[in-house]
Order: structure tokens, then sequence, then C-alpha cells
């Protein structure tokens, strides 16, 4: 499923399947330090969307957080976060949510993360580019949301709302 990049043609996908895709071929990202619990809707419509887009989306969050929870767990490695993958939907839109137990983001740059080539992470470890992509493809390619909430100590969750038709509502040309 992720062996067509720059597929940029929107069609109807099953937003369950794309995120267990997702987690298993990032895994090596979090095995280490957090289990992957998954909460689905069993009804969840498909959505018309750019799949390749919106698996890259879900990629960087849950690298994101499993790097989060790395950075922040205990030195003897015994202690394992958690990242916690929903899904929902209304008649409107299908909800997907990351949830970390990662430490938080603090409150001084929450403004911020969106931001081209803004990072936390040190020199040579991340480019920044990961979280303004990914809300440039939810917001401006599938005029969808991608927003989160924060609690320092406690964790993040992202929270990517999405029409069940994009194509609609798209900013895409044509």
């Amino acid at each position: 499923n992720f062996a067509h990049p720059g597929e940029k043609d929107y069609t109807y996908i099953d937003i369950n399947k794309a995120l267990d895709d997702t987690i298993t071929i990032c895994r090596n990202e979090w095995k280490y330090f957090a289990q992957v619990i998954t909460d689905y809707d069993p009804d969840l419509p498909y959505v018309s969307c750019a799949k390749d887009e919106v698996n890259q989306v879900f990629l960087n969050i849950i690298v994101n957080s499993a790097q989060a929870i790395g950075e922040s767990s205990s030195s003897d490695g015994n202690e394992m976060g958690t990242i916690t993958v929903s899904t929902s939907y209304n008649k409107e839109e299908v909800v997907i949510t990351i949830s970390d137990t990662g430490p938080g983001i603090p409150e001084h740059i929450r403004d911020r993360i969106f931001n081209p080539f803004f990072t936390t992470k040190e020199v040579g470890k991340g480019s920044g580019q990961g979280l303004y992509i990914a809300h440039d493809i939810i917001v401006e390619r599938h005029n969808g949301v991608l927003n989160f909430q924060s609690e320092m100590g406690k964790g993040t969750t992202f929270t990517i709302k999405l029409p069940l038709d994009s194509r609609q509502t798209s900013h895409l040309p044509g």
C-alpha cells in the first residue's frame, strides 16, 4: 500500500487499513519505546483522498509520537509508553486521533509546531518538515482539520478530521 509514491489521484480508501499499514511500516520506530493500541470504528466509511499523502501524515505523526516517548523514557528502557490510534465518524467527516504518553509539547512552542523547519530535535535528527507537511496535506489539500492538545508530563493527542469526500472541497486545481 506504500508502493506507489507520488500518486496524487483521489481514491476511496479504508482509513483503518491505511492506519494499520502505517503502524506496521514504522514498527521499528516504536517497538522499543511504546506499545500501539488501536480503537477503530468497524463501520468507518471509505474516504476519498490522496492515499499516499494521507499515509504520509499518519506516518509523520506516529513516528513523532514514538520519538517523543523514546526521548522521554527511562534510561534503562523498562518504561514503555503508549500510542493510541482511534477512528470515528459523523455524517460529514472521519476523525482520526493519535495520542501518545510522551512528555507533552511545551506551551511556549505550541504555536510553531506546524511551521516549516521548526524542530525540537538536535541538529541532524529532524528537518522540521514532518508536521508542516502533514498540516499542508490535511488542511490545504484535503480541506480537513489537523490540531492537537497537549499536557506536559501526560502526552499529546493529534486530531485529524477528513471530509468524507475531499474532492468536492479540496484546493486542487481542476
